[in-house]
């Protein structure tokens, strides 16, 4: 039985995904996650005639806040903007010992800001920042300890150009994080 099993992949038939498209449907599992497989941009279709704007995936997720250094709690994460330079655009906090107790269950928006939410980059030539989120995350793999994640991000992101003026995408993507150095 274990040969037929080698032969027809194994394993292999357990993985998930590379683009980690099977979020959102079943149960979410607890494992280690394969970053070489994450697609290389979280994009967003976005109106008043932006287009398509994208973040760097996967995005990083810090160390605990509460002071537990590696371990797990609520952990910033951070999203750089897929430019040159990559400016970091978007903040949020995660509850990542709720996800781990409870993997399957999405996390709904909005989402506790991060530290620098609001910073400025270059959006058709006018400066613009994410001035919020409403939608879900919805988990298909989580790392706690590594601090990485496979999901799907669904929802809608709004930002606030410099004149004041504002606009809206619409995200319905694949949703990576990887560990990042940082608290």
């Amino acid at each position: 039985m274990a040969a037929a099993l080698a032969g027809c992949g194994g394993r292999q038939n357990l993985l998930l995904p590379p683009d980690g498209t099977d979020a959102g449907g079943g149960t979410a599992t607890i494992g280690p996650v394969d970053l070489t497989r994450a697609p290389t941009e979280l994009a967003m279709s976005c109106d008043h005639g932006v287009g398509t704007l994208a973040f760097e995936n996967p995005c990083l997720v810090g160390n605990d806040l509460g002071g537990g250094g590696s371990g797990i709690g609520v952990h910033e994460v951070e999203c750089r903007f897929a430019v040159s330079g990559n400016p970091i655009t978007w903040t949020f906090l995660l509850p990542l010992a709720q996800v781990v107790a409870s993997p399957s269950e999405p996390l709904a928006s909005p989402l506790l800001p991060g530290g620098f939410t609001g910073t400025l980059v270059d959006v058709g030539g006018q400066g613009a920042s994410v001035s919020g989120f409403t939608g879900t995350i919805t988990f298909s793999r989580v790392d706690p300890t590594n601090r990485a994640f496979i999901a799907r991000l669904q929802g809608t992101m709004t930002w606030r150009r410099q004149t004041g003026s504002t606009f809206s995408c619409q995200i319905d993507s694949p949703f990576w994080g990887a560990p990042g150095d940082f608290t």
